[in-house]
């Protein structure tokens, strides 16, 4: 008789840790839109504050004094501290506390693994640069004109391509050619709006020569991307 209530006890206590799990937190559904709408503004591609990023799961789970996050571990976590506010530094977000249901979402999303799909990373590396991009702005840098005009020549929509850290042959004709070689890309259809890897336009590059300037606003350029 013992060992029916004992057994009975069994299936009681396992039906209650059971009932007691939190449900699996879906990283999609559940984690990325609270780090879209509270934290990718002050951590994301246009600032990392504290040098914190969490758009890309490989700066997320990066380690250091104390890890940003720590799969299975919660407390070792400097996001779940900073949410919750503690010693290791002031409560985030700074325009106000999530709700507890939300930091809860995120405890348990590090607790059961902080799984972060392949899809999400943000992890991809950038797409290769077009190697004329690069021959062109090297001749530019090396005050090589035959070969820059060449390129021209032959291939106008050189202008419009992407070199070494985003940057275009337009950009480097403001910084290191002439307002004539500046004049030869914007004919030729260059964009004197796009912008480098770091934010910046050609027109940021040519700010300290005024003929430069006045071409680019002569074809577009915004002046308040300065």
């Amino acid at each position: 008789m013992l060992r029916f209530h004992l057994a009975g006890f069994g299936f009681l206590f396992a039906g209650t840790l059971i009932a007691q799990s939190p449900a699996k937190v879906d990283f999609r559904r559940d984690v990325q839109p609270i780090f879209q709408e509270y934290c990718i503004s002050c951590h994301g591609p246009s600032q990392q504050m504290n040098g914190l990023r969490l758009d890309r799961r490989r700066d997320a789970m990066r380690g250091g004094t104390i890890t940003v996050i720590a799969p299975g571990n919660s407390a070792a976590s400097r996001l779940y501290l900073r949410l919750i506010g503690n010693r290791y530094g002031t409560q985030m977000p700074l325009t106000g506390s999530l709700t507890a249901d939300q930091i809860n979402t995120i405890k348990t999303w590090i607790d059961q693994g902080a799984d972060w799909p392949d899809d999400l990373s943000g992890d991809n590396s950038a797409p290769p640069r077009d190697p004329r991009a690069t021959e062109i702005m090297e001749a530019m840098r090396a005050g090589n004109r035959p070969v820059f005009q060449r390129m021209l020549r032959e291939f106008p929509e050189v202008g419009k391509l992407k070199g070494r850290g985003g940057a275009t042959a337009l950009m480097y004709a403001a910084l290191y050619g002439d307002a004539g070689d500046v004049r030869a890309l914007l004919e030729i259809g260059a964009d004197p709006n796009v912008k480098n890897d770091a934010g910046a336009t050609a027109l940021m590059w040519a700010v300290d020569d005024l003929e430069k300037t006045k071409l680019l606003v002569q074809h577009g350029a915004d002046v308040n991307a300065l």
